[in-house]
């Protein structure tokens, strides 16, 4: 009976691993397209391209696709946003569950179930009114309006984490801070936001990412070239040279490029912060 079990049991994680190796495969595949395409003249990405030869290496594709796209502006400009988006998300988000659950009143549990219903709403329905809303407060075409706007996407999601993680803390944690003499807001920033760095790291990660990465806001927010993102300007370099895959893959590569470099810094912290979260839970 115990042989059984246990050969089920290594049989159901046979088969876990091997879809999560198919799945990590499928992912894998693209992204080492674009990798090994970037370094290669534009001839041999048809004749070789999944295969890497060190004689056909070449950085001039980087350099010419760095140039071209105006890197260092592009890359500045999406920082000061993903930056901003940041800011809002951890603040308002963290502030306003904060609010949600001290007062423990109705009219927030019912303030707190339309947050979580929001959630539900797509861009999509709301983009119309957001940007006009943006024009007529002539936040157009700026940092801070875009900013906004994915505050206004996102906040629904970043309240409902910040809540449920705050209503699993002990209310002792509070009630022993104010009898110590910590005022309300003193409470929420000497005790609640240093336990709160688990589900902020998952928030910077799981929005950050999403922010540093969309292109369809910035196409409808931002209109001056001086003020595009790097998605923005990756996608004009990328209509703009047509066929020419050397530097669009250059090019690709180099605003993914960050992203990737911020994960492997921070990939350990990231996981502890999952695996904290999951325990709690």
């Amino acid at each position: 009976m115990n042989l059984s079990v246990r050969g089920k049991r290594r049989l159901k994680a046979a088969v876990t691993n091997g879809i999560m190796m198919a799945i990590m495969i499928f992912y894998l595949l693209p992204f080492w397209y674009v990798v090994n395409n970037a370094f290669k003249e534009r001839s041999y990405i048809s004749l070789q391209p999944f295969t890497i030869n060190l004689d056909i290496f070449t950085l001039d594709n980087i350099i010419s696709a760095f140039s071209k796209m105006n890197y260092p502006a592009a890359f500045f400009n999406s920082f000061a946003v993903l930056a901003i988006s940041c800011l809002i998300f951890i603040l308002l988000g963290s502030m306003t569950a904060y609010g949600i659950y001290i007062a423990d009143h109705k009219f927030f549990n019912r303030l707190y179930v339309l947050f979580v219903a929001l959630i539900a709403l797509p861009f999509q329905a709301a983009m119309v009114p957001l940007v006009t809303l943006l024009r007529t407060l002539h936040l157009s075409d700026n940092f801070l309006g875009l900013a906004l706007i994915y505050s206004a996407m996102f906040m629904p999601f970043i309240v409902f984490l910040y809540t449920g993680f705050m209503r699993s803390l002990p209310k002792e944690l509070m009630e022993s801070a104010r009898i110590d003499g910590c005022s309300y807001f003193q409470v929420y920033a000497y005790v609640y936001m240093p336990l709160l760095k688990t589900v902020t790291g998952i928030v910077l990660v799981l929005r950050g990412v999403y922010v540093w990465n969309d292109l369809q806001v910035p196409l409808i927010v931002i209109n001056n070239p001086v003020r595009q993102t790097l998605q923005q300007r990756l996608y004009v370099f990328a209509q703009s040279r047509i066929g020419n895959f050397d530097l669009v893959f250059a090019g690709a590569l180099l605003t993914c490029l960050p992203m990737i470099l911020l994960f492997l810094m921070m990939q350990k912290s990231f996981i502890k912060g999952v695996m904290a979260g999951s325990v709690k839970g």
